[in-house]
């Protein structure tokens, strides 16, 4: 069946961006299939490959600091991370890095810093792990620590620049808090995938979503095989 947003598919067009659609309005799965009278595991598998192409977008674009290479998030990862619950403490929760550039915000899942260093960090005491690691975190505007569901603000003063800065950290905070809510239970490499649809909704707030999404698809269309 002919898509030019999706290659492989065996659904038309037009029911594809009605899902779309209703993606970009950020309804649930279930939500989704409900209305488009497509099934929820389609629907789901769906979402997952638009997930996993806002990802690959949100790389591209993304600044790379000078001396920090990114970190390479892949798929398999399974290991369940709890949001806004008791963390066992045999699973290490999900901590990622805020910051700001050129009026858009970045977000980077950090798995070799450790919910003390960040607490340590942030009260302005030293820490004993490698220096390189601490600067790294400090280069963020704000630190998470999805599994006590806490931010943690970098930035200092609250006032010029950096005020400018921590608004934009609390706001895109205020808009991943409330999303990531919905889900319990996710895996690490569905917490990045969220984490990153937060990124790229919050730094497409003020446009029309779904044409920026038709946009990427059209450039990048989904593939099904």
């Amino acid at each position: 069946m002919k898509n030019k947003y999706l290659k492989g598919a065996h659904l038309s067009e037009r029911k594809f961006k009605e899902i779309l659609k209703l993606f970009s309005e950020d309804l649930t799965a279930t939500q989704i299939a409900s209305i488009s009278g497509v099934s929820r595991v389609t629907v789901n598998s769906y979402l997952k490959k638009i997930r996993m192409q806002i990802v690959k977008f949100c790389e591209t674009v993304m600044p790379e600091p000078a001396g920090y290479p990114k970190v390479q998030h892949r798929s398999g990862h399974d290991t369940i991370v709890a949001v806004k619950s008791e963390v066992d403490r045999i699973v290490k929760p999900v901590i990622f890095g805020i910051y700001k550039a050129d009026d858009k915000v970045y977000t980077e899942i950090l798995p070799e810093v450790s919910r003390s260093m960040i607490q340590a960090i942030a009260r302005g005491r030293s820490v004993l792990e490698t220096v390189v690691t601490v600067d790294r975190i400090r280069r963020f505007h704000g630190v998470v620590d999805l599994g006590q569901y806490r931010l943690y603000n970098l930035s200092g003063n609250s006032h010029g620049e950096n005020g400018k800065q921590l608004d934009d950290v609390d706001g895109f905070w205020g808009l991943t808090k409330h999303r990531l809510a919905k889900f319990k239970g996710l895996n690490r490499n569905t917490a990045y995938l969220h984490l990153k649809e937060c990124e790229f909704r919050y730094n497409y707030r003020n446009e029309d979503l779904f044409q920026v999404l038709l946009t990427l698809l059209k450039n990048y269309p989904l593939n099904l095989s």
